[in-house]
C-alpha cells in the first residue's frame, strides 16, 4: 500500500468513526482505485451496501475484506450475516464459525449463529447459541429478539411474546421487538407500545435509521388495523413501504415473464420429455406469496411420510446463476435450448440431495417457495412425476396482505398499489401459459375453499400427492417443523376466517390497487369475500437484523 493510499484510507476511516457515513464511502472508493484489495475499504463499502439492500455488491466487497483480513472477527462476522441473508447458509456457518472461535465472547456473534441455526431448521442449535449469547450478556438484543423468533418459529407464541417484551423493558433492538411484538398479538385496546413507537417516530433521529423507521411503521400499522383505524393504518404501511423497499421496474419484469412465455413452449417440453428423472420425492408448493403456502406445507408435514423443507433457495439460484434474473436475450434463450439430458439429471440429482439434506427417512420434502412460479419449466423437466401445488386467494386479499406486511426487500413489487397490481396480473398471465404447456397435473389449492372446508379440501391435497390420508393434518398448527416464514404466528393456529374478505376493510383507500388488478379485480356484486379466488382456478425472514454501520468500524490497518 502506498503512502498516498494509506492517507486516503485513515481520513475514510477517520470520518467514518465520527459518524459521517456519506462522507467516507467516496474516499473510501478512492481507495480501491489505487488499491482494489485493501480491507478496510471493501468492508466499509461492503456494509454500506448491505445495508441499502445491494446484497451482491455488498457479498463482493465483504468477502474481499475476510479474506484479506482472516483475523477480524468483524468482517467475518458481516461476511457471514451477508452470506445468510443471500440464503447461503454452509458459507454463513463457516464464516460465522471463524468469527466465533476468534472473539468468543462476543455476544452478538452467538446471537448471529442462533439466527443462522434458526433459519436452518436447527431449533435446538440455534437455543444453545442465544443462550451462549445470553449469558455473555443478558441484555443482548439480538438474542432476546432471536429467542422470541425462535419461540414463534416452533410454535411457542406465548413465550415469544415475553421475549420481545424483555427486550422492549431492556430498550434492545427497539424497533424490531415492537414490530414484532405487534405481529404476535390482536389488540383490542390501545397497547402503551403504540405510545412507545409514535414516540420514536417523532424523534428527529430516527430519519438517520430508515430501517428502523420502516419497522415502526409497520408496527404502527399493524396495531392501528387491529383498532379498527384503517385510515392510519393504511398511511403507516404506505410510510414503511417506500422506506422499505426500493423502487420496482414493472417494464423490465414484463419484459422477463415474456420472454419465459415465448421460450417454453409446448414443443420445449415435448421435445425433452424424459430427460429428467422419476423421483416423487419433492412436494412443490407455490403461488403468490401471502396465498396460503406455508399452510399448505404445514398441513402435509403432519403426515408420517412427509417432511418439511421450507423455501427451498434451490430454483432461485440456478435463476441468478443463469442469469434469468438480468434482460433476456437471444444468447439465454440459445444457452437455455441447449441443455440437455446429461445437465438435466445433474440438476435433478443435487436438487434430490438438497432434499435428503432435509430428510432422507421421509418418502416426501416439501419445497414452498412461492417464486417458484416463475421456475416451473425446469422443474417440470426434472421432476414430471412429482406433486405440484399451485396456492390460489382472493387477488385483493393478497395483495393487501402483501402491502401490509414486511417482506424482504427483494419483494420490491409490494412497495406501492400499482406496482403490486401489475405484478400479480403479469403472475397471472404466466401461470395461465404454464396450464396450457406444461406436461403437469398441477392442483389449484384456493385458500378461501380450505378456509372454508378444511376437512374436504385437506383431503384432497393429501390425495394429490399419493398418500392416505392422517387425521393429524387437520391439525396442522401443532406440526413440529420450524416455520420461519413471515406467516409464522399465523400457521400457529387454528384455520380462521378473519383474513378472508380483509381488503373490504381497505377499500377506500385501494382505488389504485383495484386498477391496478384490472380484470382480477373484486366484482361489484360478489365483494370478493373468498368463493371467487382468480381465474386460474378450476375446480392458490431471513433476519434482516443489521448492526450498524458506526458501531462496527475495523482498523485494518
Amino acid at each position: 500500500m502506498t503512502q498516498a493510499t494509506h492517507r486516503l484510507a485513515a481520513e475514510a476511516l477517520a470520518l467514518q468513526h465520527a459518524g459521517q457515513i456519506d462522507a467516507a464511502l467516496p474516499l473510501f472508493r478512492e481507495v480501491l482505485k489505487l488499491d482494489p484489495s485493501h480491507a478496510q475499504a471493501n468492508f466499509s463499502i461492503g456494509i454500506a451496501t448491505y445495508q441499502a439492500g445491494d446484497l451482491r455488491t455488498a457479498l463482493t466487497h465483504l468477502a474481499i475484506a475476510a479474506e484479506k483480513a482472516p483475523k477480524h472477527p468483524q468482517a467475518q462476522q458481516l461476511f457471514g450475516l451477508a452470506l445468510m441473508n443471500s440464503g447461503d447458509y454452509p458459507g454463513a456457518r463457516a464464516a460465522l464459525r471463524k468469527a466465533v472461535n476468534l472473539s468468543p465472547d462476543n455476544s452478538d456473534i452467538h446471537a448471529h449463529m442462533g439466527d443462522l441455526h434458526r433459519l436452518r431448521h436447527k431449533p435446538v442449535l440455534s437455543r444453545q447459541s442465544y443462550e451462549k449469547a445470553l449469558a455473555l450478556d443478558p441484555v443482548n438484543g439480538y438474542a432476546l429478539v432471536g429467542m422470541g423468533q425462535l419461540e414463534i418459529s416452533i410454535g411457542n407464541i406465548d413465550q415469544a411474546t415475553e421475549w420481545f417484551t424483555k427486550a422492549v423493558k431492556a430498550g434492545k433492538e427497539l424497533p424490531t421487538a415492537l414490530h414484532r411484538l405487534a405481529f404476535t398479538k390482536q389488540h383490542e385496546t390501545r397497547p402503551t407500545e403504540l405510545d412507545l413507537i409514535e414516540k420514536l417516530l417523532k424523534n428527529s433521529q430516527i430519519d438517520a435509521n430508515p430501517a428502523a423507521k420502516a419497522e415502526l411503521n409497520w408496527a404502527a400499522g399493524k396495531i392501528y388495523y387491529d383498532l379498527g383505524d384503517t385510515a392510519h393504518a393504511s398511511d403507516h404501511f404506505r410510510t414503511a413501504r417506500r422506506i422499505h423497499y426500493a423502487p420496482f421496474d414493472i417494464a423490465a419484469y414484463k419484459e422477463r415473464l415474456a420472454f419465459l412465455r415465448e421460450t417454453f413452449d409446448r414443443r420445449f417440453f415435448e421435445d425433452r420429455a424424459g430427460m429428467g428423472t422419476n423421483s416423487t420425492k419433492p412436494i412443490f408448493i407455490f403461488g403468490m406469496p401471502r396465498s396460503g403456502t406455508t399452510l399448505a406445507e404445514q398441513i402435509l408435514a403432519r403426515h408420517s411420510d412427509v417432511a418439511s423443507g421450507g423455501e427451498q433457495r434451490f430454483f432461485r439460484h440456478f435463476q441468478n446463476d443463469f442469469g434469468m434474473l438480468a434482460r433476456p436475450g437471444s444468447a439465454l434463450q440459445a444457452r437455455l435450448q441447449a441443455m440437455g439430458k446429461t445437465e438435466f439429471r445433474i440438476l435433478a440429482q443435487r436438487y434430490i440431495e438438497d432434499l435428503k439434506a432435509v430428510s432422507s427417512r421421509t418418502r416426501h420434502v416439501t419445497d414452498k417457495m412461492p417464486h417458484n412460479f416463475e421456475m416451473l419449466w425446469l422443474m417440470a423437466v426434472l421432476f414430471p412425476k412429482a406433486s405440484y401445488i399451485h396456492c390460489v386467494r382472493s387477488p385483493a386479499d393478497t395483495c393487501v396482505s402483501l402491502l401490509s406486511h414486511a417482506m424482504s426487500p427483494a419483494h420490491n413489487y409490494c412497495r406501492t398499489q400499482t406496482t403490486v397490481g401489475a405484478y400479480y396480473r403479469e403472475y397471472m398471465t404466466l401461470m395461465e401459459h404454464w396450464k396450457e404447456v406444461l406436461p403437469l397435473e398441477i392442483r389449484d389449492l384456493s385458500y378461501e375453499r380450505l378456509v372454508h372446508d378444511q376437512i374436504e379440501q385437506s383431503r384432497s391435497l393429501v390425495e394429490h400427492c399419493g398418500l392416505d390420508w392422517q387425521d393429524a393434518c387437520l391439525e396442522f398448527y401443532k406440526g413440529d417443523a420450524p416455520v420461519t416464514t413471515i406467516s409464522d404466528t399465523q400457521v400457529r393456529r387454528p384455520i380462521f376466517l378473519s383474513s378472508v374478505g380483509r381488503w373490504i376493510r381497505h377499500k377506500a383507500y385501494l382505488g389504485d390497487l383495484l386498477e391496478a388488478l384490472g380484470p382480477h379485480a373484486p366484482s361489484e356484486t360478489s365483494q370478493d369475500t373468498g368463493h371467487r379466488t382468480s381465474s386460474v382456478e378450476t375446480g392458490p425472514v431471513a433476519n434482516d437484523r443489521h448492526p450498524q454501520q458506526e458501531t462496527i468500524a475495523c482498523n485494518f490497518s
